[in-house]
């Protein structure tokens, strides 16, 4: 209880408070407090600063081209100029182009037979027939 009675003596007063005649000479007191630099201070650049990041992505992008290179000839992959992305052809002989086709046949008949219901066609075709 007496410690309500403390805070309501204080509710009213801001304890914040700035000496007088502060803020008429802040400027001068704060630029007279600050170390004297010269007027103009400039950096100068270099070529190769400049230059470096854009040495840094050419360097990058030669070590992938290499990286590729590299990689395409230990892979043994035969290919006219040996490039990161050249072609490759693979020849089949014609019997076994034709076993292909003729496999395929066979699995596109067999997934026709697994997965289309005669009655539900015969259905779906009475339907639109009416």
């Amino acid at each position: 209880m007496e410690i309500n009675n403390k805070l309501n003596a204080f509710k009213d007063r801001n304890p914040f408070r700035v000496p007088n005649g502060y803020f008429e000479n802040f400027t001068e007191n704060m630029m007279s407090r600050l170390p004297d630099l010269p007027a103009e201070q400039t950096k100068t650049i270099s070529i190769y600063d400049r230059v470096k990041p854009w040495l840094y992505m050419a360097a990058v992008f030669a070590g992938l081209v290499i990286l590729f290179n590299v990689l395409n000839k230990t892979a043994g992959v035969p290919s006219e100029d040996n490039g990161p992305f050249a072609k490759t052809t693979i020849s089949v002989p014609p019997s076994a182009q034709e076993s292909e086709v003729e496999e395929n046949d066979d699995f596109l008949e067999y997934i026709h037979d697994m997965y289309t219901d005669k009655y539900a066609l015969s259905y779906i075709d009475d339907y639109w027939n009416n």
